[in-house]
């Protein structure tokens, strides 16, 4: 790899000083040597501002603490405050209750440098990996998160598959700067910053999905996102079909994120990605559930593994009774 170029940590807190600490040591023992932490607290009501204070005048030049007299509300908009205030050449984000393996940036970094030899230094790039699911002590719980929640990670080169189900863990990812110039446009109706950044890269860069475990993901009582249990049975499967309403409103969200990205990137993306938004948006607003089933399938918008296909081709047929499924309707 190349010299080693400056890389920014953006920490997003909320009420997490219970393993906050941990999370922060993890960071600083990385074996990547060029680093910083860029930290935003979003007005929390525990120690948290006090132990990230701490750690600012402990590291000089190493942590610093974002300050800001809002609260954002989100973790979305929380890191997006972050990656308007960075300035490192590349970036990553990470969540306050989580363990970094020591050479979680090397390694990322790595395939950063991969991107470039191969592609330049013009497109927007993401890398990400996998976790190790762990309990609140670090004990894990399962091996690999891809295989536990059956994430598809090579959806992330197909932009289709992207917009209707994000594979990308925000946690791990690494960003060149191209691509956060690119997540500074990103909207209120942006679903996660994640998946957000996961589409940029996919519509008009490169990303690389490493199947490798480099962060402890940390599994307790207050997570905002994490990992769920999955079971492969008749009973799970009759449980989805009856929440056909939550997923309809989970679906109703992706129409707006895809609407509001069509709306901001139309001019930059490809035709290719453009027609596929453009698909995708269809899919929420004709009435034929014919339509829909076809669209969904040829596209490949359907989420991974059999269960959701099923339930999701299912909520088709409740749709066309109910006219309900984005609000508007082209035939």
């Amino acid at each position: 790899m190349r010299g080693k170029a400056d890389v920014e940590v953006l920490l997003a807190t909320y009420n997490g000083e219970r393993y906050l600490r941990e999370q922060i040591d993890s960071i600083l023992a990385q074996d990547y040597s060029n680093l910083r932490v860029l930290a935003r607290d979003d007005g929390s009501q525990d120690g948290t501002p006090a132990v990230l204070n701490e750690y600012e005048s402990r590291f000089p030049g190493y942590v610093r603490v974002l300050r800001s007299g809002h609260a954002t509300g989100s973790a979305k908009d929380n890191f997006l405050q972050l990656l308007r205030a960075s300035t490192g050449k590349y970036v990553c984000m990470s969540d306050q209750d989580d363990v970094w393996l020591p050479q979680k940036v090397t390694v990322t970094m790595r395939c950063m440098d991969q991107l470039e030899t191969s592609w330049g230094t013009k497109l927007p790039f993401l890398v990400f990996t996998d976790l190790r699911v762990v309990d609140e002590n670090l004990r894990t719980l399962h091996d690999s998160f891809w295989k536990h929640e059956k994430v598809d990670p090579g959806r992330v080169h197909r932009f289709g598959a992207l917009l209707g189900q994000n594979v990308v863990t925000g946690c791990t990812a690494l960003l060149n700067r191209n691509l956060v110039e690119l997540a500074l446009r990103m909207p209120s109706e942006a679903y996660m910053h994640d998946q957000w950044v996961a589409l940029l890269a996919s519509g008009m860069g490169k990303a690389i999905a490493l199947d490798a475990q480099m962060v402890l993901y940390r599994q307790h009582q207050r997570n905002v996102v994490g990992s769920r249990q999955r079971t492969a049975s008749l009973t799970e499967f009759i449980r989805r079909v009856r929440n056909g309403e939550a997923r309809q409103k989970q679906w109703r969200t992706s129409q707006k994120q895809a609407e509001s990205f069509l709306r901001i990137h139309q001019a930059e993306l490809p035709a290719q990605q453009r027609d596929q938004l453009l698909a995708f948006l269809r899919c929420g607003q004709t009435r034929s559930s014919l339509v829909r089933t076809f669209l969904l399938i040829r596209h490949g918008f359907l989420r991974s593994g059999l269960l959701e296909k099923l339930a999701t081709l299912t909520d088709q047929w409740a749709i066309r009774t109910t006219n309900d499924f984005c609000g508007h309707h082209d035939d």
